[in-house]
Protein backbone atom coordinates (compact mmCIF):
# COMPACT_ATOMS: atom_id res chain seq x y z
CA UNK A 1 0.00 0.00 0.00
CA UNK A 2 1.16 3.33 -0.73
CA UNK A 3 1.57 6.02 1.65
CA UNK A 4 1.30 9.74 1.18
CA UNK A 5 4.36 12.10 1.52
CA UNK A 6 4.10 15.17 3.80
CA UNK A 7 4.35 16.83 0.96
CA UNK A 8 1.29 16.19 -0.68
CA UNK A 9 -0.49 16.22 2.94
CA UNK A 10 0.54 19.42 2.71
CA UNK A 11 -2.23 22.19 3.68
CA UNK A 12 -4.80 19.34 3.92
CA UNK A 13 -4.82 18.59 7.45
CA UNK A 14 -6.78 21.17 8.96
CA UNK A 15 -9.42 19.87 6.27
CA UNK A 16 -8.95 16.52 7.79
CA UNK A 17 -9.01 17.59 11.15
CA UNK A 18 -12.41 19.43 10.76
CA UNK A 19 -13.78 16.35 8.66
CA UNK A 20 -13.19 14.32 11.70
CA UNK A 21 -14.41 17.25 14.01
CA UNK A 22 -17.85 17.43 11.70
CA UNK A 23 -18.75 14.19 13.83
CA UNK A 24 -19.05 15.72 16.93
CA UNK A 25 -16.35 17.13 19.83
CA UNK A 26 -13.67 15.04 20.31
CA UNK A 27 -10.02 15.46 22.13
CA UNK A 28 -6.74 15.28 20.77
CA UNK A 29 -5.84 11.50 20.81
CA UNK A 30 -9.35 10.56 20.07
CA UNK A 31 -8.85 12.69 16.93
CA UNK A 32 -5.77 11.02 15.85
CA UNK A 33 -6.89 7.95 16.96
CA UNK A 34 -9.81 8.33 14.29
CA UNK A 35 -7.91 10.39 11.46
CA UNK A 36 -5.09 7.32 11.28
CA UNK A 37 -8.37 4.52 11.27
CA UNK A 38 -10.45 6.44 8.98
CA UNK A 39 -6.86 6.66 6.34
CA UNK A 40 -6.94 2.51 6.97
CA UNK A 41 -2.82 2.67 6.71
CA UNK A 42 -2.23 5.40 4.02
CA UNK A 43 -2.22 7.83 6.44
CA UNK A 44 -0.23 7.87 9.48
CA UNK A 45 -0.33 11.04 12.21
CA UNK A 46 0.86 11.63 15.83
CA UNK A 47 -0.04 13.95 17.86
CA UNK A 48 2.63 15.83 17.50
CA UNK A 49 1.77 16.63 13.81
CA UNK A 50 -1.84 17.36 14.97
CA UNK A 51 -1.62 19.17 17.93
CA UNK A 52 -0.01 22.30 16.41
CA UNK A 53 -2.69 22.58 13.47
CA UNK A 54 -5.46 22.38 16.30
CA UNK A 55 -4.11 25.18 18.02
CA UNK A 56 -3.73 26.83 15.03
CA UNK A 57 -7.60 26.18 13.94
CA UNK A 58 -8.41 27.49 17.46
CA UNK A 59 -6.42 30.64 16.74
CA UNK A 60 -8.27 31.12 13.61
CA UNK A 61 -11.47 30.33 15.06
CA UNK A 62 -12.05 26.97 13.30
CA UNK A 63 -12.62 25.32 15.97
CA UNK A 64 -13.41 25.77 20.05
CA UNK A 65 -11.97 23.74 22.98
CA UNK A 66 -13.62 23.24 26.65
CA UNK A 67 -11.99 21.03 29.32
CA UNK A 68 -14.06 18.04 30.57
CA UNK A 69 -14.10 15.50 32.65
CA UNK A 70 -13.58 12.28 31.35
CA UNK A 71 -14.97 8.54 32.21
CA UNK A 72 -11.52 8.06 33.95
CA UNK A 73 -11.75 11.20 36.09
CA UNK A 74 -8.92 13.29 34.19
CA UNK A 75 -9.42 16.22 32.52
CA UNK A 76 -9.51 16.12 28.44
CA UNK A 77 -9.82 19.14 26.48
CA UNK A 78 -12.65 18.36 23.62
CA UNK A 79 -12.88 20.19 20.40
CA UNK A 80 -15.32 21.25 18.07
CA UNK A 81 -16.48 22.75 15.28
CA UNK A 82 -17.36 26.60 14.71
CA UNK A 83 -20.10 27.70 12.63
CA UNK A 84 -16.66 29.34 10.49
CA UNK A 85 -14.96 25.86 10.98
CA UNK A 86 -18.20 24.14 9.33
CA UNK A 87 -18.13 27.39 6.19
CA UNK A 88 -14.35 26.31 5.89
CA UNK A 89 -15.07 22.52 5.89
CA UNK A 90 -17.51 23.38 3.07
CA UNK A 91 -15.05 25.37 1.31
CA UNK A 92 -12.39 22.91 1.29
CA UNK A 93 -14.76 19.90 -0.07
CA UNK A 94 -15.51 22.08 -2.97
CA UNK A 95 -11.96 22.65 -3.72
CA UNK A 96 -10.92 19.14 -2.72
CA UNK A 97 -13.62 17.86 -5.53
CA UNK A 98 -12.19 20.57 -8.57
CA UNK A 99 -8.47 19.24 -7.44
CA UNK A 100 -9.59 15.81 -7.51
CA UNK A 101 -10.96 16.51 -10.82
CA UNK A 102 -7.95 18.57 -12.10
CA UNK A 103 -5.32 15.69 -10.99
CA UNK A 104 -7.76 12.71 -12.60
CA UNK A 105 -7.96 14.36 -15.99
CA UNK A 106 -4.13 15.69 -16.26
CA UNK A 107 -2.59 13.00 -13.75
CA UNK A 108 -5.10 10.08 -14.26
CA UNK A 109 -6.19 7.54 -11.48
CA UNK A 110 -4.59 5.15 -9.61
CA UNK A 111 -7.25 2.76 -11.47
CA UNK A 112 -5.82 4.00 -14.84
CA UNK A 113 -2.27 3.82 -14.24
CA UNK A 114 -0.50 2.81 -17.46
CA UNK A 115 3.11 2.61 -19.48
CA UNK A 116 4.33 5.94 -20.21
CA UNK A 117 2.83 6.99 -23.67
CA UNK A 118 5.48 8.57 -26.33
CA UNK A 119 5.03 12.81 -26.32
CA UNK A 120 4.98 14.14 -29.46
CA UNK A 121 7.53 16.31 -30.78
CA UNK A 122 10.26 14.60 -29.08
CA UNK A 123 13.10 12.98 -30.72
CA UNK A 124 13.84 9.05 -29.51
Amino acid sequence: MTRLSKQALDGNVEALLLAILESGPSYGYAIVKDLNVRAEGILRLGEGTVYPVLYRMEDKKLIIAKWRLAENGRQRKYYRLTPKGHKTLAASRRQWEVLSAVMTKVVGSAERLSPQREVKGTVS
